[in-house]
């Protein structure tokens, strides 16, 4: 009894220790956390696809430790070079996910083309002076082009920027050249990415074969440069009949297969699953029924006695 007694309390002094150790390290994060300045972060991006639509997208996050949450419903006002009422983009304000999208108008084209390098101003709802985010933009365009001979089919993309008011061929400009998938952008040779020449030339071989296109075999080329600190997002596609095409056979969705509805599940399928619902409400009811046999066999195996009976069964 004396040794249960001192497991007991060695027990009892072990679970205290924890408890007090668990409280200190919640206390210690808990003061980290508080000691911790929220900090707002706002990001802007450039995009240009297919050399003429145009649009910056911006980003507004809460970033306190290592803790980021968007922040829903700011407002913000973009400007063009600066941040005059004339030079002004657009007002956007953020969504759930503390982004915000606003085309380019083409009422700043003039100003557009004056100049070969732009800055993009991000200025928050009622602070005229100070720029939340901006980035340096120059004005550059990507081309993409192809060739088959003899079963060899190439890609060829050529980056250029404005300069000196003439388009000039854009070296070391690495990007993606592929297929445009929904997934996004498989690469068309080995590589994951290709980088310009001097002639702002990128060449890849298709070694992709009977790609599924459309119902006329025709498949999407793209070319993509991503976060370029030159020259921001830009991407070009081009259609081509290289793919091999797809046509929908007649009731191909009526069939029990894997991607039909529910309604058409495959048989094995429902086999499967029901077997173990069977199985697993099998084996509880089953369980549930031998403690309801065990309760009733012990009632009548052990009869309560009164204590009178019990002496009358001891002198006998």
């Amino acid at each position: 009894m004396k040794k249960m007694n001192t497991n007991n309390f060695i027990v009892l002094l072990l679970l205290v220790a924890a408890t007090l150790l668990t409280n200190k390290a919640t206390a210690q994060e808990d003061t980290a956390t508080k000691k911790e300045t929220p900090k707002e972060l706002v990001t802007l991006k450039y995009f240009n696809e297919n050399n003429g639509l145009q649009y910056l997208m911006l980003t507004n996050f809460l970033k306190t430790g290592k803790k980021i949450e968007p922040q829903k419903n700011k407002v913000f006002k973009l400007y063009l070079d600066s941040n005059s009422a004339t030079n002004l983009i657009g007002t956007v304000t953020t969504d759930e996910k503390g982004r915000a999208k606003s085309f380019i108008p083409p009422s700043l084209k003039v100003m557009w083309d004056v100049n070969t390098v732009h800055k993009f101003i991000a200025v928050a709802n009622g602070e005229d002076e100070d720029a939340a985010a901006e980035i340096e933009i120059a004005k550059a365009r990507i081309k993409i082009d192809t060739s088959s001979e003899e079963n060899l089919k190439s890609i060829t993309v050529l980056v250029t920027k404005f300069e000196n008011n003439e388009w000039v061929p854009a070296s070391e400009v690495e990007m993606k050249i592929g297929i445009q998938r929904h997934g996004g952008i498989l690469t068309a040779g080995e590589a994951a990415t290709y980088t310009t020449d001097s002639s702002g030339t990128a060449i890849v071989q298709l070694n992709k074969d009977s790609l599924p296109g459309d119902i006329k075999g025709n498949i999407i080329l793209a070319a993509s440069v991503e976060d370029n600190d030159l020259f921001g997002n830009l991407m070009v596609e081009k259609t081509v009949p290289w793919g091999v095409s797809v046509i929908t056979a007649p009731g191909f969705f009526d069939q029990r297969t894997l991607w039909s509805t529910r309604f058409r599940t495959p048989i094995w399928l429902l086999v499967m699953a029901y077997s173990i619902v069977i199985g697993v409400w099998g084996t509880i009811i089953y369980l549930i029924l031998q403690i309801i046999k065990i309760k009733k066999l012990g009632k009548d195996d052990y009869p309560v006695y009164s204590g009178i009976d019990a002496g009358k069964m001891i002198m006998e």
